[in-house]
């Protein structure tokens, strides 16, 4: 009898090791699931993006809150960030016909941008590109920079559906393999960080 209880007992604590071991060893070892892989994978992917970063203005896109963000981005990566400005001619005008006001536009926000990049210590290349469409004057200069990452932005959210940047954003997810950023300025938050171009200006008793 006393034979059995040993034995009972001896049985008992294996079960018992072995459990505690198994325990261990799964936290040691945590299963390799689909989530984990992903996780590893965009990870990995964020810590070796091979090209440049390209944010883009032009008369319909405004990007410079995002620009901030590219900024960081591409410092981080240690990569060159690019930004450049779209202007559209008419079909009706020759290609370098004069635009005196959208050339100054184009000069202010290249030069804001500029300026975002050295308050984060990042010394960025601008451009001014004339084409007949936006859309494939992006596609084109992302191949020229051999971008990474294309960084568009903001749109409201209410005004998506066959607004300019709409149809720009469509041209350039369809047309492209890099990454695209796109912003999105929610419709009902005023106060979204992508929608200060309509808050109204400090001291303004609308606030």
């Amino acid at each position: 009898m006393e034979f059995i209880i040993a034995h009972i007992g001896w049985l008992i604590a294996a079960v018992i090791v072995a459990s505690i071991t198994s325990t261990l060893y799964w936290m040691l070892h945590p299963p390799s699931n689909r989530t984990l892989r992903i996780a590893e994978s965009a990870t990995e992917q964020a810590h070796t993006i091979a090209g440049n970063v390209l944010v883009v203005f032009s008369a319909d896109i405004s990007s410079e809150v995002l620009m901030a963000l590219a900024t960081r981005m591409a410092k981080g990566q240690q990569t060159q960030l690019v930004a450049i400005y779209v202007i559209e001619v008419p079909l009706t005008l020759p290609i370098d016909a004069e635009l005196p006001q959208q050339e100054r536009q184009a000069l202010e926000v290249l030069t804001a941008a500029t300026e975002i990049g050295r308050k984060v210590g990042l010394e960025i290349r601008t451009r001014t590109i004339r084409d007949r469409q936006t859309g494939p004057a992006i596609i084109q200069a992302a191949r020229e920079e051999n971008a990474r990452l294309i960084v568009m932005g903001t749109y409201r959210e209410h005004r998506y559906t066959g607004a300019p940047l709409a149809k720009v954003i469509e041209y350039v997810t369809t047309h492209t393999h890099v990454d695209v950023l796109v912003g999105v300025s929610s419709a009902t938050e005023p106060r979204s960080m992508l929608n200060v171009a309509a808050l109204p200006p400090k001291g303004d008793p609308k606030r």
